[in-house]
Order: structure tokens, then C-alpha cells, then sequence
């Protein structure tokens, strides 16, 4: 069904303003010195704009937010291998707000700590393991990153132990 320009620009700003933290979580995640946040999530918005009419439900939308971000910026790094791998910026660098608390500072410092980990896996294991965290079925996964359930289990598991392994090794 077509929309008028005025009804597309309204269903797209309600989306985007009910799941820009999941946006701006998968840019964080892919972000670094040859993508930064505001770059990535630019072109998340503009791949969501474009998709926004050829959408037809048959996933919930916070499925298909999740398979555009994650997919635009899979499609960013492809593109742009021939720069080299780079680190990702840590997501502490982001984070400007300090904990009120001890014990909340404490429990920032180790958020920062696992996204930084999870910033040096791969591109489909950082989807993987931040599709988890956000209490995604395996189900869930599997339609997003269109990976098989038996396929996300495995990944999924080898992914955990390279953190449990990455994270002994930055002690």
C-alpha cells in the first residue's frame, strides 16, 4: 500500500523515535575511526526511509529495525574493508554521563567493559551476542540475521567463550 509523503514521514518518525536506542546501540557497536556513530546511524535512517514503503509486516517492526541496522552496517564495513581492519571505539568514549554511585559506577565500568569485548569479535558475532543481551529468542535471532537456530546456538556459544576468553586476557 502507498503512502502519501506526509503519512510516510509520520510512520517513519514514530519508528525511528520508538527504537532509536536500538539503532543507536548496533552504530555504537560498529562504530570507529573510518565509521563513526553519526555516519552509521545516517545511513541506518536513510536505508529505513528507503524500506519503509516495502515493508509488509510479516516480521514485527522491532525485527526489521534490527535486520536494517545491523545488515546497513555489516554492508558499510564490507564496502569499506579495503581501509583495513580497524578497532571500534570503545563505547566508554561515548558515554558522557557519570554514575551518580559507587556501586553505579561499578556497574558502568563493567557495561563498558562487555561492549568493549563485544566490539572486538566479528560483525555477526557483535549482532549475535547484542541481539542476546537484549533478551532475543533464538527464533528472534534467527530471523534477524537470517542465520538457521541451530546456526545462531553454535555461533552464539563460540562467541560467549571468546568474551569469557577476551575478557580473561584484559585482566
Amino acid at each position: 500500500m502507498k503512502q502519501n509523503a506526509a503519512d510516510k514521514e509520520r510512520s517513519f518518525l514514530a519508528v525511528t523515535d520508538q527504537y532509536k536506542e536500538v539503532i543507536a546501540k548496533v552504530c555504537y557497536l560498529y562504530s570507529n575511526a573510518y565509521a563513526s556513530f553519526e555516519d552509521l546511524y545516517q545511513e541506518v535512517l536513510i536505508n529505513l526511509w528507503q524500506g519503509l514503503e516495502s515493508y509488509r509486516g510479516d516480521a514485527k517492526i522491532s525485527t526489521w529495525i534490527y535486520r536494517t541496522a545491523i545488515n546497513t552496517c555489516i554492508t558499510w564495513h564490507r564496502r569499506n574493508a579495503r581501509y583495513g581492519k580497524r578497532d571500534t571505539d570503545r563505547l566508554d568514549d561515548m558515554l558522557l554521563e557519570p554514575a551518580d554511585t559507587d556501586a553505579g559506577a561499578s556497574a558502568m565500568e563493567d557495561y563498558r567493559e562487555l561492549y568493549r569485548l563485544i566490539s572486538m569479535l566479528g560483525p555477526v558475532d557483535k549482532a549475535l551476542v547484542t541481539l542476546w543481551l537484549d533478551e532475543k529468542s533464538y527464533e528472534e535471532i534467527a530471523g534477524i540475521t537470517g542465520l538457521s537456530q541451530s546456526n545462531v546456538a553454535v555461533r552464539l556459544h563460540r562467541a560467549k567463550e571468546r568474551l569469557t576468553k577476551l575478557a580473561a586476557l584484559n585482566k
